[in-house]
């Protein structure tokens, strides 16, 4: 892969990085941007990581050595690396006007990233962009073994569903093989993964799921979060994370719509199975992701972005 290979040159003989992903970040986003830091730390680099909302409560576990930093450095970077960010907005608003200015390394395997590095490695075909963090290391030298394996482990069960998503390729398999052989167990992992639950939030989950409401004859689930209901139940937005999922495997069940009341708008996200393309539905939305993960965010209430997404996945539905 030549463009790996000059990547990894170009790595080599830069310093003073600036390492973050998007904003409210998930299993990937942070893993990668962990693994980045383990990485660049390995070859003697000069690295710090940014996220502008900072470790999400889930994550907490993780317990990661390297401060994340919610505020931009007083000492300004000499290269930024931006991980799985589908758009340069997806970085947040502090680091935008660094974005100009900066070389910037855009790591991502969104569809229609719009290339806004100065180096651009958009590899769709990756189950994660932790696994490119990955195949980045081995091209490197570095071996996928301690906190730089275990921090692309969890990129690459977050973004695959534990490796049951149809994104799941031999090569992302043979990688989680290699970190496992390396040394990394497992079980005491996903215990800590997922060992991070409330009652609060359970008890949510389970109204949110009695709630849940079938459309265009038992192919849709939608499932809705309201600010109201995170208020009677003392939970909040990233206690939504993964439930989509669930209600994906309904029987009969192709796409799944989970929607969100925020400050400003519903947030949506949208799951679906075999060849239903969920990203061309987020993307009439200005939203983005994959075909079979994605969402963005729609300035409607409530009832409108049931209406509105409801009739939208109908008709990719009907194309299908």
């Amino acid at each position: 892969m030549p463009l790996l290979k000059q990547i990894a040159e170009q790595i080599r003989d830069a310093d003073n990085f600036l390492v973050l992903a998007h904003v409210s970040p998930d299993g990937d986003a942070l893993g990668s941007m962990l693994a980045m830091g383990e990485l660049l730390d390995t070859l003697g680099k000069k690295v710090r990581l940014f996220n502008e909302s900072g470790i999400p409560r889930r994550f907490e576990w993780l317990a990661p050595k390297r401060e994340i930093l919610t505020q931009l450095p007083e000492e300004e970077p000499d290269n930024l690396i931006v991980l799985d960010c589908g758009s340069a907005e997806r970085a947040g608003d502090l680091i935008a006007p660094w974005l100009k200015t900066k070389k910037v390394f855009n790591f991502d395997h969104h569809l229609g990233n719009p290339m806004f590095g100065t180096v651009n490695w958009v590899e769709q075909r990756a189950s994660s962009v932790g696994e490119m963090v990955g195949m980045l290391a081995r091209k490197l030298g570095v071996p996928l073994v301690g906190l730089l394996g275990e921090y692309v482990y969890l990129a690459l069960i977050s973004d695959t569903g534990d490796f049951c998503f149809n994104n799941t390729r031999p090569e992302t398999l043979e990688m989680a093989a290699e970190i496992l052989r390396l040394g990394l167990l497992p079980g005491p992992f996903h215990e800590q993964k997922q060992s991070t639950g409330t009652l609060n939030q359970l008890q949510m989950r389970g109204t949110v799921l009695q709630r849940a409401r079938l459309y265009a004859d038992g192919r849709i689930c939608l499932i809705s979060f309201t600010r109201e209901l995170f208020e009677q139940t003392g939970t909040g937005p990233e206690d939504t994370e993964g439930l989509v999922n669930t209600v994906l495997y309904v029987s009969g069940v192709q796409v799944a719509i989970s929607l969100r009341e925020e400050d400003q708008g519903i947030k949506f996200s949208l799951r679906s199975k075999g060849s239903t393309n969920v990203q061309t539905v987020a993307f009439r939305f200005g939203g983005g992701g994959h075909r079979n993960a994605a969402g963005g965010t729609l300035l409607l209430d409530m009832d409108q972005a049931k209406t509105t997404m409801i009739q939208a996945v109908t008709e990719e539905l009907a194309n299908s």
